[in-house]
């Protein structure tokens, strides 16, 4: 399975952008993407932006993350509190 993160670009330099995933930043290669500028979001897959997310699509895939991450905090606690 792949799995693809969104991130909002916030430097560009070269064909390399630096990616803001919820407040961790690593770079992210362009070599793959077009009418990328600092401030919109891309999925970002194994260190490459595979695609320039609109608004929209980054809000709900943000939204998405967002729940999954909720839920895998809730199971890990209860894992804990189990033990």
């Amino acid at each position: 399975m792949c799995i693809a993160a969104p991130a909002q670009i916030v430097e560009i330099k070269d064909n390399v952008a630096t990616v803001d995933f919820g407040g961790v930043r690593q770079q992210a290669k362009l070599d793959l993407v077009s009418d990328v500028e600092v401030g919109r979001y891309v999925l970002v897959h194994s260190g490459y932006a595979i695609e320039v997310l609109s608004d929209q699509e980054a809000q709900e895939s943000l939204e998405a993350w967002d729940e999954l991450l909720k839920i895998m905090d809730e199971e890990n606690a209860e894992r804990e509190n189990s033990q």
